[in-house]
């Protein structure tokens, strides 16, 4: 067996080198922003558990159905509902690092379109199919009754 001298490789003196204190503060740094962030999404969840609650809480205590559509209303096109804005994350610390997140949308890539008498039949055929479905439930005395 050989032995042969152990020699380490040193840095390149081309790289800043970092100073260990200076590695330490953008690890606190880091910590600290993903603890904030932490926080944030927690309170946004808490805030959703709590209304999620009162709604429960609410809906045993009246023992009322929520919604009970009419008949007039039952065949009219829902209203489009806009859901809140999203609440924006926290703002990073001033001396934390700043992570850019990309991402890549690919176009499709099987385009084909639909035969148009193919389509037709197709909605002929669900047409049919609702009226049959309609008139038996109206034979049967409604949906509600």
């Amino acid at each position: 067996m050989s032995s042969r001298p152990l020699t380490a490789a040193l840095p390149s003196s081309s790289l800043p080198a970092r100073s260990g204190d200076q590695f330490a503060h953008e690890l606190a740094a880091l910590v600290d922003d993903i603890q904030r962030t932490r926080d944030w999404f927690n309170t946004q969840l808490d805030t959703q558990l709590a209304s999620l609650h009162q709604l429960r809480t609410a809906m045993q205590e009246s023992k009322q159905p929520v919604f009970s559509p009419s008949m007039a209303t039952l065949f009219e096109a829902p209203r489009p509902v806009t859901p809140p804005p999203d609440p924006e994350p926290p703002p990073p610390a001033a001396n934390s690092i700043r992570t850019v997140h990309q991402a890549i949308i690919l176009p499709p890539t099987l385009t084909t379109t639909l035969d148009p008498q193919l389509e037709q039949a197709t909605l002929h055929e669900l047409n049919n199919a609702l009226a049959r479905a309609f008139s038996e439930i109206s034979s049967r005395g409604g949906m509600l009754g």
